[in-house]
């Protein structure tokens, strides 16, 4: 049967993508200035954000979040990087919008909001 929507394409991470070396690091869930959840983003190259449990490492249940929303990669030079997966609502790193497909540095610390 079809679907209405279509079906988003499978992330292919980048050729510098790589396991963390330094570390641990951490994503903080938080709704309403409250942490709801702290999950540890060191154990993979890189984490897909999103609301399809199927597809997505971190699942974030929640109506302005795309099935695959955004992408957490790790790079082998250090670093961590995050780019929105062309999301129906975008991303906003630090209350700036991310541009669609492209990579950006997620410092430490920063506020990424979906």
């Amino acid at each position: 049967a079809q679907t209405p929507y279509a079906m988003a394409p499978a992330y292919e991470p980048p050729a510098w993508s790589a396991l963390p070396e330094a570390g641990p690091y951490s994503l903080e869930i938080i709704r309403e200035g409250v942490v709801l959840e702290s999950i540890d983003i060191s154990e993979r190259p890189f984490y897909i954000l999103g609301r399809d449990p199927a597809s997505a490492q971190v699942v974030l249940p929640h109506p302005s979040v795309s099935r695959q929303h955004a992408a957490i990669q790790h790079r082998d030079s250090g670093g961590v990087w995050l780019m929105d997966l062309g999301s129906t609502h975008g991303t906003i790193l630090n209350k700036k919008p991310c541009p669609p497909n492209v990579y950006v540095r997620l410092p430490v610390g920063a506020t990424v909001r979906l």
